[in-house]
């Protein structure tokens, strides 16, 4: 018996991993935000990401890209992180229940299909906007 395609495929593994990673990352934000001011936790976020960052650079042989859009967008998407990671921590600290907020929250695939539909013009089947529909649904469920 053979394994889905799925299973097979390397971004099914990657994207295991950033969930597990992320969802132990989301209690920790609580767990600190709890105890530390979420300012700090956010400049703590940036430090602890820093080695990973240097880490990936210097598997690139401590070489920058060379498309100035690329780098642009690398940049931005730091940025938002960052913003998005403290308006989280904030959230949390503000004494709201973690499940909801880290259920709202996670609810960012939302905006990031209608930015995939718009900017990169990517389609989506009927079957992909029924999900999107339930996903709403959940959000609006979720947070009453």
């Amino acid at each position: 018996m053979s394994l889905p395609a799925t299973l097979k495929a390397k971004w099914f593994w990657y994207s295991l991993l950033c969930v597990l990673c992320w969802g132990a990352w989301t209690i920790l934000e609580k767990m600190a935000s709890n105890e530390i001011p979420e300012r700090t936790v956010q400049f703590l976020f940036a430090l602890g990401a820093l080695p990973v960052a240097l880490v990936l650079f210097a598997t690139r042989k401590f070489k920058l890209e060379s498309s100035p859009r690329g780098i642009l967008c690398g940049v931005g998407n730091g940025v938002l992180a960052g913003v998005g990671n403290a308006a989280l921590a904030s959230a949390y600290r503000s004494g709201g229940n973690t499940s909801v907020i880290t259920a709202a929250t996670a609810m960012y695939p939302l905006i990031t299909v209608l930015l995939a539909i718009t900017l990169l013009k990517e389609r989506l089947t009927n079957l992909h906007k029924l999900g999107l529909l339930f996903a709403a649904a959940a959000f609006i469920i979720f947070s009453l």
